[in-house]
C-alpha cells in the first residue's frame, strides 16, 4: 500500500455520510486509487471435498458457539483505500467576492461480507442466546432523515439512518458462531480487536473565490480479511471476505475547488479572482441580486471530466 499523503492542512461544519452523493471525483495529483479487487463467490464443501450448501454450513455453525472456527488467509487479506467519492453537496460562491468556508467533515464507514451479512450484520440486543444461536428479542426499525441549512458559510448538515430498537418477544436468527469465530480469529491474527464501524473527521478552513465551488470527497481506508469458515464436522465455506474499517491506516479527505458551471449562479463572473463590492451611496435601494451562495448536489455540479483548479488532501482524525 502506498504511503499516506502528508497532512497539509487541518480541514468545521458539514457532517455527512459517505455515499450521500456517490459521484466519482478527480483523484488528487499523485494519489493512487486502489481497491480490494473482485469479491469472490463463496462456496461450501463437505469434509471429503464434495459441493455443499453455504446455508447448511451456516445452520450448523448456529448450533453451538464452538461449532465453527474461522481460518484467515493472510496472503489474500490486504489493506486498501476506496476510490474517491463525493461527500454531500458542492458549495458554490455566487457572490462577486471571496467567501470564507469553515467546515467539519465526517466520514463513517462500516463492515460488509460476502455471505449475506452473517459475519458483519449486527443487532444490539440483550436477550437469551439458545443452543441454536437464536436471540430471543423483539426488533423494530425506525427510518429517519434530517436536513438543516444554517448560515451557509458554516455549511449544512445532513443525517440519514436506520435505528433498531429491541424489546422482549420475537426471534432474530443469526450466525452467532460465525461472527464470534471471525472476531476470535481476527484478534489472534492481528493482535487487535475487530472494528466494525469507524468515524473519522477533519476540519477545513478555506476561501472560495467568486463563482467557484468547493466539493469534498474522501478515500476510505479499509481492510479486507479473506478466509474460510470451518465446521467441526469438516465442512467448510471457502472464499469468504470481510471488508471493514482499517485499524492501521487513516482515511483521507480531499477538498477540491472547481469553476462553477454556467447557469448555476446568476450575474456575471468577475474579471479577476474577486471584484470589490461597491460602497453604498444615496439613491433607491437596489433590487435583490442573485443568491450569495447555493448548494448543488455534487453529482450535478461537477461536469464529467472536469479538472479541479485546486485540491487539498488531508488525513482524517479518528
Amino acid at each position: 500500500m502506498p504511503a499516506c499523503p502528508p497532512r497539509v492542512a487541518l480541514l468545521p461544519a458539514l457532517s455527512v455520510l459517505l455515499g450521500l452523493a456517490a459521484t466519482a471525483l478527480a483523484p488528487p495529483a499523485g494519489a493512487a486509487e486502489e481497491g480490494p479487487g473482485e469479491t469472490p463467490v463463496p462456496r461450501a464443501v463437505t469434509a471429503d471435498g464434495r459441493p455443499a450448501k453455504v446455508d447448511d454450513v451456516l445452520k450448523h455453525c448456529e448450533t453451538k458457539r464452538s461449532a465453527c472456527t474461522f481460518v484467515i488467509d493472510r496472503k489474500l487479506s490486504r489493506e486498501y483505500v476506496t476510490a474517491v467519492k463525493s461527500l454531500g453537496n458542492a458549495v458554490v460562491n455566487c457572490t462577486q467576492n471571496d467567501m470564507a468556508v469553515d467546515r467539519t467533515v465526517t466520514l463513517k464507514t462500516g463492515t460488509t461480507d460476502n455471505i449475506g451479512g452473517e459475519i458483519s450484520g449486527q443487532i444490539t440486543a440483550e436477550g437469551t442466546v439458545s443452543a441454536s444461536g437464536e436471540v430471543t428479542t423483539n426488533l423494530s426499525n425506525d427510518n429517519s432523515s434530517e436536513n438543516k441549512t444554517p448560515n451557509l458559510k458554516d455549511g449544512p448538515t445532513s443525517t440519514n439512518g436506520t435505528k433498531t430498537t429491541v424489546a422482549g418477544g420475537a426471534k432474530a436468527a443469526g450466525s452467532t458462531s460465525a461472527r464470534l469465530a471471525f472476531q476470535a480469529a481476527f484478534k489472534a491474527t492481528y493482535s487487535k480487536s475487530w472494528t466494525t464501524e469507524a468515524t473519522e473527521q477533519t476540519v477545513y478552513k478555506t476561501t472560495v473565490n467568486a463563482h467557484d465551488m468547493l466539493v469534498f470527497g474522501a478515500n476510505a481506508a479499509m481492510r479486507r480479511v479473506a478466509g474460510s469458515l470451518v465446521a467441526d464436522t469438516g465442512q467448510q465455506i471457502l472464499g469468504i471476505v470481510v471488508d471493514s474499517p482499517s485499524t492501521v491506516t487513516s482515511s483521507t479527505f480531499i477538498a477540491q475547488t472547481y469553476a462553477a458551471p454556467a447557469g448555476v449562479c446568476g450575474g456575471t463572473r468577475p474579471t479577476g479572482n474577486t471584484a470589490p463590492t461597491p460602497a453604498p451611496g444615496p439613491g433607491p435601494v437596489p433590487a435583490p441580486g442573485p443568491p450569495s451562495a447555493v448548494e448543488v448536489p455534487a453529482a450535478r455540479a461537477v461536469p464529467s471530466g472536469a479538472e479541479p483548479k485546486r485540491a487539498v488532501v488531508v488525513l482524517a482524525a479518528h
